[in-house]
């Protein structure tokens, strides 16, 4: 493998454990609707094709395209009015993106959530600032596992695909870092329904502590470097 030059991110079930906070706005939409709420659990296996393809999954077949905009666009509304109620990082995830700011590596995100949700979430979070290229999910922009999308962001970032690792929890991931000719790493906490090792990514971890060893392997350090303390939030 070409040394990393650059890391991409994807966020929910990745850096963030948003599922709660996106239940929660799920489930109004589906009371409003006469239907029954889900389990997290239940979402959790929804989430990955974008907001609106969430909504949709929810609703079923029965629903017209303009049913599934409305409720939508309801979603949006509840779901921006409260992003961080319950939502998390993963552990490992600050020092992760700390150590990786520390030695000037550059940062992106590769989301399909709504951009204006996106970064939202990363300003109540604190994780504006550490990345240099968000992509997320805005009109006239493909989705991954569109290529585009992280073609793009190797562009912006000045580097090539091979020399940018992905970091994701799903197939989506995974298939969009193939599609684009990026490396690919998969975690294990995330939101992927299908066995990890099926998905085909170069490396699977446990967690984002052990993915900084491997990025720290790939870079040719022994092991991660103490990142800059943070003051308690």
């Amino acid at each position: 493998m070409r040394p990393i030059r650059a890391v991409v991110f994807d966020l929910d079930g990745t850096l963030i454990d948003s599922v709660p906070d996106i239940a929660a706005a799920l489930n109004d939409c589906l009371l409003v609707e006469g239907l029954s709420p889900l389990t997290e659990v239940e979402v959790t296996a929804l989430v990955g094709g974008g907001a609106r393809e969430l909504v949709a999954r929810a609703l079923g077949n029965t629903f017209s395209a303009i049913h599934v905009d409305r409720v939508f666009g309801d979603f949006l509304a509840r779901y921006e009015a409260e992003p961080v109620r319950r939502t998390r990082l993963y552990s490992g995830a600050r020092e992760l993106l700390d150590y990786l700011n520390s030695i000037g590596l550059p940062l992106a995100i590769c989301t399909n959530k709504p951009i204006g949700l996106t970064r939202c979430i990363l300003d109540r979070l604190d994780l504006s600032a550490t990345f240099c290229e968000v992509w997320a999910g805005e009109a006239g922009r493909p989705l991954k596992p569109d290529p585009a999308c992280l073609r793009t962001l190797c562009f912006d970032l000045g580097t090539t695909p091979a020399e940018t690792l992905m970091v994701g929890d799903s197939h989506v991931d995974v298939d969009a870092a193939r599609a684009a000719g990026c490396p690919s790493m998969v975690v294990a906490h995330g939101y992927e329904q299908r066995p990890r090792d099926s998905l085909g990514a170069d490396v699977v971890v446990a967690g984002l502590a052990e993915a900084g060893r491997e990025i720290a392997c790939w870079l040719g350090h022994d092991q991660l470097s103490a990142a800059p303390a943070r003051a308690p939030s």
